[in-house]
């Protein structure tokens, strides 16, 4: 190769000292910085083509100076690619780069740098190459192929677009970063602008492409834009700082219900990272969570509770369903935010078992001081009134009647002492049954030890009754503990049933005997009897409970009480076993 010194080779040296500096200044230091790689490779690429343009003007023949333009062409076809990278990162387009998308826009360039360096034999590109020294220094004289029109109408294609995306940005949009848009506006107007200058014959000098000297100075204003006014360190706030940092999971989908995103949480949910989700559907990223996928696919959701199991333990999520529309309005999206609310959920049950224990602790309390004020202080009288009569028998000397009422005073005795026991026991307790199915199965083990009647219980699998109120739990075992003391009183009864079952609406649960009974009508079970199903009645009007009593004479007695889904909280459709 030949060369000869050429004084205009200065300007064109000074723009790829510059651009190469930068390029390597930001990959030392700034490569971590949003869109720090796209202009990195736009900064080699140019020095590329400021120092291959001025190696090719310093040529001497034909074979150099034809090496070095071919050597430009990689310049001339990646330079757009990169710019339109750029400025895709910055305008919000930058899955396409986050996608790999981008390199599907590289295909044609890639296509004419091949054919570039086979011209010579088809001449696509350029023909009669020959030397033209008319000028002030030897240049390279050719005519053009059909090839290198669609090179040139699509490597202006990709600058244009790159134009209209900072316009865009710049006069149309009310951003906080439009100083940041002016500043990278200006750095690519400055590489555009003489290209087009020259391609179209208004370049100020003759037979000189002039693009390459304005690299240097248009490398400096995009970086003093990327760096100095944080361009690209602004753009990815709101999703890098907030949205990749955040607990919560967030997930992007289209039309399609294609997965387009997601952040670091959602990742740890689904065990896909956002480089694999690419033009999966929402189905297939969430294949291990069916009840988040068919959230997300169900169009009439918008919020769901849903639990996984991750290494072993039980996580409960919930899942909100956003629409994302466009500027003019129309639907373009989806956004589904998933928050772990297990910690809430656990806190809202401990809440819950607080409220159930005090709820016990208060109807014993009150249990506890009726009992003391009436019954307590009534069977306290009557055993000291029949203390002094047995005394004034005994001083009679009326012994037949004073023998038995030693049993009377016993008896007396006896139940005071039960009384006050109980009333002691009541108060001190600070602790019941956490559920509903232990508490009624003791409560099933006393009557039957009382009475040697076995009763038969079905409950459904796995119903514990520790979703239902504390308050409704309580009252619902009072009104069963009542109707088994009927029965033991009053039914005569051999067989005794109490099933448990739930439905979409309504818990139900069913006691039944097949005793004597008795007609609705008159309640011949007597006072005592009238006086128990009353009390149920009360307790079911509490918590809103409604009983339906079914019984008559010899048939037995089947009372339902029925509480409905607006009285209880959401539990799942389980069968009665």
């Amino acid at each position: 190769m030949k060369y000869q010194y050429i004084p205009y080779i200065w300007p064109l040296i000074v723009s790829a000292f510059c651009s190469l500096s930068l390029g390597l200044y930001a990959l030392l230091k700034r490569r971590n910085a949003k869109g720090a790689k796209s202009f990195i490779l736009s900064m080699f690429v140019v020095t590329i083509w400021s120092s291959a343009n001025a190696l090719e003007m310093s040529g001497a023949n034909l074979t150099t100076k034809l090496f070095w333009a071919n050597m430009q062409y990689f310049a001339y076809c990646y330079s757009p690619v990169t710019l339109l990278a750029l400025c895709m990162q910055f305008t919000g387009y930058d899955q396409w780069i986050r996608n790999r998308k981008v390199l599907w826009i590289a295909v044609i360039p890639t296509i004419i740098v091949l054919l570039v360096w086979t011209d010579g034999w088809h001449g696509l590109i350029r023909y009669d190459v020959h030397m033209d020294y008319s000028g002030s220094f030897p240049v390279i004289a050719k005519e053009y192929g059909p090839v290198f029109y669609i090179h040139a109408g699509y490597s202006h294609l990709l600058n244009i677009t790159a134009w209209v995306l900072l316009i865009r940005a710049v006069f149309f949009k009310n951003t906080v970063y439009r100083r940041q848009a002016i500043a990278l506006f200006f750095g690519v107007s400055l590489i555009i602008v003489p290209n087009i200058m020259y391609i179209f014959g208004f370049s100020p000098v003759k037979r000189l492409d002039i693009t390459p000297i304005f690299f240097g100075p248009a490398g400096l204003i995009i970086a003093w834009g990327i760096f100095h006014l944080k361009l690209f360190d602004l753009v990815p706030l709101a999703r890098a700082t907030v949205i990749e940092t955040m607990d919560a999971g967030v997930m992007v989908l289209d039309l399609q219900d294609r997965v387009l995103d997601i952040n670091p949480a959602f990742e740890m949910i689904v065990g896909y990272t956002a480089d694999r989700i690419s033009t999966k559907t929402v189905k297939e990223v969430c294949a291990k969570i069916p009840e988040l996928a068919r959230t997300c696919i169900d169009r009439r959701f918008t919020h769901r509770e849903f639990s996984i199991n991750l290494d072993g333990f039980s996580k409960v999520y919930e899942v909100l369903i956003s629409p994302l529309s466009d500027s003019k309005g129309i639907l373009i999206g989806r956004l589904a935010v998933i928050y772990d609310i297990t910690e809430r959920k656990q806190a809202q049950q401990e809440f819950l078992n607080q409220q159930r224990k005090l709820a016990v602790i208060e109807e014993r309390e009150s249990l506890a001081r009726d009992m003391h004020d009436n019954l307590g202080q009534v069977l306290g009288f009557i055993n000291l009134q029949a203390q002094g009569i047995r005394q004034e028998l005994f001083n009679a000397g009326v012994e037949t009647a004073a023998a038995r009422f030693d049993k009377l005073v016993d008896a007396t005795q006896s139940a005071h002492q039960e009384i006050r026991e109980y009333i002691k026991n009541a108060r001190s307790s600070a602790s019941s049954e956490k559920n509903f199915s232990t508490a009624l199965t003791k409560d099933i083990m006393i009557f039957e030890n009382q009475t040697g009647l076995k009763v038969e219980l079905k409950i459904p699998n796995g119903f514990t009754g520790e979703e239902l109120e504390p308050n409704i739990r309580l009252n619902l075992l009072n009104i069963v503990k009542e109707a088994l003391n009927n029965i033991r009183k009053h039914a005569e009864a051999e067989q005794v049933k109490i099933i448990v079952s739930l439905a979409k609406k309504q818990l139900i649960v069913t006691i039944e005997d097949d005793g004597k009974g008795f007609d609705k009508a008159e309640q011949n079970y007597g006072t005592k009897t009238k006086f128990g199903l009353d009390i149920m009645r009360e307790r079911a009007s509490k918590i809103g409970l409604k009983i339906d009593i079914q019984s008559s004479v010899g048939k037995g007695t089947r009372i339902n009480c029925m509480l409905f889904k607006e009285e209880r909280k959401n539990t799942d459709e389980i069968d009665a076993g």
